[in-house]
């Protein structure tokens, strides 16, 4: 585990979670625009991801797939700048596994959720700070996709990191 995920997974550091409208991060218009651009029936997975529009955040991409009971998501996939955030590749851990905080598993949950139920993406900013210092801020961006082959949904995530 990094010396950061130590910190922020080892309670050494607290979190706040923004919901926002708009995304501040100067790649996060690269993810908004890969948004507006998508075809009529909507980004899939092994057609339209990945894909040169979005080269610059796959390394920040994770997708996340549902379990049957909508309890949880799997990471079928985390890019690297991602493993090197955790400290290791989260691929085939669930969320839960992932962030053992109750109430921060379900903010994530949510997000991910809401994302794929209302067909629209979802952000928010997550302030990392411990006591007044401010440690890592990162963007989030959850676009709901369809998955390889057109069977299912899935939960297209860039983490954007400042």
């Amino acid at each position: 585990m990094n010396r950061f995920a130590v910190w922020t997974e080892g309670g050494k550091a607290e979190a706040d979670f923004l919901p926002i409208e708009a995304m501040i991060h100067p790649d996060a218009e690269i993810a908004m625009q890969f948004w507006r651009t998508r075809s009529a029936d909507g980004i899939r997975i092994g057609r339209d991801v990945p894909s040169r529009a979005i080269a610059r955040l796959l390394s920040r991409a994770i997708v996340c797939e549902p379990l049957p009971d909508g309890g949880d998501y799997r990471v079928q996939l985390a890019g690297s700048t991602v493993v090197q955030r955790f400290g290791y590749d989260i691929t085939g851990e669930c969320i839960s596994e992932i962030f053992d905080d109750p109430a921060e598993f379900r903010i994530r949950l949510d997000m991910l959720n809401e994302a794929l139920k209302s067909g629209e993406p979802r952000m928010m900013r997550i302030i990392h700070h411990a006591g007044s210092v401010e440690l890592l801020r990162q963007e989030v961006v959850v676009l709901p996709v369809t998955a390889r082959g057109g069977k299912g949904r899935r939960a297209l995530v860039f983490a954007l990191y400042f």
